[in-house]
């Protein structure tokens, strides 16, 4: 069979048979186009330039919340006692210099503030800045602890500390164990960071940490009593495990002994300067009294242990606390940490233990069992976090956030300083009165005596009343109350339910409430956790501004 006759793709068949030739027509060029010219506005306004991740945002709703919460209002509360001292000598370093160092007791703290008060002027919130700064920086540690705790327990650490109604409220209120606690943080920060990187550079600054520590406030020896007990605990059972323990710790020697020595020059010496006020005081005379504001009889702080601190956490830090025994949980049954996240189960049970056996349990103490406890319940918030369970979980972590929210605001901004004209009936006091607190009364009593008086007056004051001293710091103070154009007088301390002002003159200057126990019911806690009603009574103590005309004796 004879094969088809091929065809080119140019010819055509006709029907007769023959081939038809067609020529291919020519290709066709595409018009000439314009080349349309970039927008390079728009290609610069529409470059990416920072991505922001679930993370980041939560960083800084986490970072503005604190700010607003440590300096809204910042100088509402009026200073209390042992803050108003600290003013007083802040003002005195301000006016005098260097001449005032030797004359009041002045830690690193107050002589910032001396610096401020100079640059800014002496005023209520002015006192606070160093504290709240310091109170800003706890949070600010924790996104340096990303690398240990996790990107999740990090920030719950952060938020943790931000939204805790203890640390706000001594944050705002200028307690200096708070500046204490910032660089006890930042050493932890700096030594965790050390078993990466370490440097002299580092080890300097860990030794500076240390010293502006313990040179804050003497919460700072119990705390730092508490730590070194549970690193011999945790060095204890490692020497127990581990194998070849003499080489390890030989080893370590001869690879860190020169970091170890550059930390302690530093330390050593700047603790020297920063505790005697630049060799302005006597040493011997501070760790006296360091000693024995730090540390207390065993009995003595059992009994404050149990009406101050353990209360504060209840009532406060619940969440702190609920989250600290996840954490345990995870840590001991070996699902999440290393041995830092040992370690910080061992620090937060020695703390729990030594504040209650022997610490000095005042009510600022309890931040400093807060921080223990939210670093294990960051570790306990990263396991959980990790898993599945944290879709169901996360709706009960958030009802709890808010509660502690809804405290934090009721402490802070509801009724931060108790209002001595109240009716016993509705009360408010706050579990962290249980030392004397200023009243709301006593600036606005102080100012009204002031302006009643000329510019260049003079005020008998009494020295265990220095926030009547602070509010009334314009005016020279006199022993002479013939000389005095105002005179106070401290009156007695009444229960709340008795107390009254019988005198125009006199009011209420300080209360503090000893909450009893062993009438408080399920009912009654509910009440107080809602509203801060107490439900027993509290203490208040008068005061008496008068004036006069210098010279007569009223």
């Amino acid at each position: 069979m004879a094969e088809p006759e091929k065809i080119a793709d140019h010819e055509w068949r006709l029907d007769n048979g023959s081939v038809e030739r067609v020529e291919p027509e020519p290709p066709r060029l595409a018009p000439p186009t314009t080349a349309l010219a970039v927008n390079l506005s728009h290609v610069r306004l529409t470059r990416p330039i920072y991505v922001v991740t679930a993370e980041h945002l939560a960083w800084y709703l986490v970072a503005v919340y604190a700010l607003v919460t440590r300096t809204l209002a910042l100088g509402a509360r009026p200073l209390d006692a042992s803050q108003a001292a600290d003013a007083l000598s802040a003002l005195a370093l301000a006016t005098n210099g260097r001449d005032a160092l030797g004359s009041v007791s002045a830690s690193w703290v107050t002589i910032l503030q001396g610096w401020i008060f100079a640059a800014a002027g002496a005023t209520d919130a002015n006192s606070r800045i160093v504290v709240t700064l310091c109170g800003l920086l706890l949070i600010a540690i924790g996104f340096a602890l990303r690398p240990v705790l996790g990107r999740a327990g990090a920030l719950a650490f952060a938020a943790l500390i931000a939204i805790s109604p203890s640390m706000t409220y001594f944050s705002r209120g200028g307690s200096t164990a708070i500046a204490s606690l910032a660089f006890m943080m930042v050493a932890i920060a700096i030594a965790e960071s050390m078993r990466w990187r370490s440097s002299r550079r580092r080890a300097a600054a860990l030794g500076a940490a240390i010293a502006m520590w313990l040179s804050a406030d003497p919460i700072g020896y119990i705390t730092a009593a508490a730590m070194l007990a549970s690193l011999i605990v945790v060095g204890a059972v490692d020497a127990i495990r581990l194998d070849h323990r003499r080489l390890r710790l030989r080893v370590w020697w001869e690879r860190h002994r020169g970091l170890l020595i550059v930390c302690a020059i530093v330390a050593i010496v700047l603790w020297l300067l920063l505790t005697t006020a630049f060799f302005t005081q006597p040493l011997a005379v501070l760790l006296d009294y360091y000693f024995h504001a730090a540390f207390e009889p065993p009995l003595i702080a059992w009994h404050r242990a149990l009406h101050v601190l353990i209360p504060i956490l209840a009532f406060y830090e619940f969440i702190v606390v609920a989250l600290a025994i996840i954490g345990i949980v995870a840590i001991v049954s070996g699902r999440v940490g290393d041995r830092f996240a040992v370690w910080s189960v061992v620090w937060a049970v020695v703390s729990l233990a030594m504040f209650a056996a022997i610490g000095e349990n005042s009510s600022d103490s309890a931040v400093a069992l807060v921080l223990p406890l939210a670093l294990v319940g960051a570790f306990g918030v990263d396991w959980l976090h990790r898993s599945d369970r944290w879709n169901s979980i996360r709706y009960a972590v958030a009802a709890a956030l808010a509660l502690t929210l809804y405290v934090q605001v009721a402490t802070n901004f509801v009724h931060p300083a108790p209002d001595a004209s109240e009716a016993p009936w509705r009360r408010h006091a706050l579990l962290f009165w249980s030392e004397p607190t200023t009243s709301i009364q006593t600036p606005t009593e102080c100012e009204r005596a002031r302006s009643m008086v000329p510019a260049a007056a003079t005020a008998m004051i009494p020295d265990d009343a220095p926030q009547v001293q602070w509010y009334l710091r314009d005016l020279a103070l006199t022993d002479s109350i013939t000389d005095a154009s105002i005179v106070v007088n401290i009156g007695n301390t009444q229960g709340g339910a008795a107390a009254g002002n019988p005198d125009a003159r006199q009011f209420g200057f300080e209360e503090w409430w000893a909450p009893d126990f062993h009438t408080l019911t399920a009912s009654r806690a509910l009440a107080y956790f809602f509203t801060q009603r107490t439900w027993s009574d509290v203490e208040i103590r008068t005061i008496a501004i008068s004036t006069q005309k210098p010279g007569i004796k009223p």
